[in-house]
């Protein structure tokens, strides 16, 4: 009995040091960040790593050149192959092990909601002006900062694409109709009493802004024209545009130019919306 215990050890040792297998790890040991990839491989245990390669570098999502000037930074995700001993072994030196999962972590999900809540209920008085974020802009603000500790640390906070896919699109659908259904009466009465005016005013208070920002972008900043649309889908808080702009391009450029203008104008649009109300209030009463 203790010899055949003792030879599946051995047998299973020897199959652990012959299969292959990749894994993605974390980066957050203090030891390997700032280090070059040509110095992690001069501190590479030569013994206990032998095999195992470096296959990919994520930074943020995003793939990075695997040369050897390469500096690593912390929350960097590295995809390790070789040897499943070799492999094993390497992990705690780098950080934790990053274990692919379809599961949603609603508990962060539901945190940062919460959090959005609170901060879009506080509100301050500026004269006349209340200003407040509303539970729009509060929780874009958490999703912000939800958005980037996930991306720090992706043992939480998990969202699988295709649940994402289905929030997005779910959400869009939900926004669209309760936009319409609110506004559409007031709409249809605003239009009867004061003719096409209206309607006009607002197509040209869209179509303005937007030319303007295209010209200054494509002129003076030199921008791709792909990032400028989604740069100005976003100035807008436009996601149906955003979305017609990457079914158009058949990828992501244009979100490179929208991420920013759209949560800028997201929390400025809350803002400056009651200052220009009683700014015209206070125009229209001299």
């Amino acid at each position: 009995m203790g010899t055949e215990v003792g030879g599946n050890a051995a047998l299973t040792a020897e199959f652990d040091n012959v299969i292959q297998c990749e894994q993605s790890v974390l980066l957050t040991r203090r030891e390997v960040v700032g280090v070059s990839l040509a110095r992690l491989r001069e501190m590479a245990d030569v013994g206990a790593g032998r095999g195992v390669y470096l296959a990919n570098l994520t930074r943020m999502q995003h793939r990075v050149p695997l040369l050897p000037e390469t500096v690593l930074q912390r929350a960097d995700v590295l995809t390790l192959s070789g040897p499943r001993d070799a492999v094993r072994h390497a992990v705690p030196e780098l950080g934790y092990a990053v274990v692919p999962t379809i599961r949603t972590d609603f508990v962060f999900l539901g945190i940062g909601i919460l959090l959005g809540m609170w901060v879009g209920s506080l509100s301050i008085d500026l004269g006349k002006a209340h200003l407040t974020l509303g539970t729009g802009g509060g929780c874009l603000v958490a999703g912000l900062a939800f958005g980037w500790l996930r991306a720090r640390l992706l043992v939480m906070g998990s969202l699988p694409g295709p649940a994402a896919e289905i929030l997005k699109d779910f959400g869009l659908a939900t926004f669209i109709a309760a936009v319409g259904l609110s506004a559409g009466p007031d709409a249809l009465r605003l239009i009867a009493e004061y003719g096409l005016v209206l309607p006009i005013a607002g197509v040209l208070i869209s179509v303005i802004p937007a030319a303007i920002s295209l010209f200054i972008g494509r002129r003076w900043l030199r921008l791709d024209l792909p990032i400028l649309l989604g740069a100005v889908a976003g100035q807008h808080c436009s996601t149906p545009t955003i979305m017609a702009l990457t079914n158009a391009a058949g990828n992501g450029t244009p979100v490179i130019g929208y991420t920013i203008t759209y949560a800028i104008s997201n929390v400025l649009l809350p803002l400056l919306g009651p200052i220009a109300v009683t700014m015209a209030a206070s125009i229209a009463a001299r």
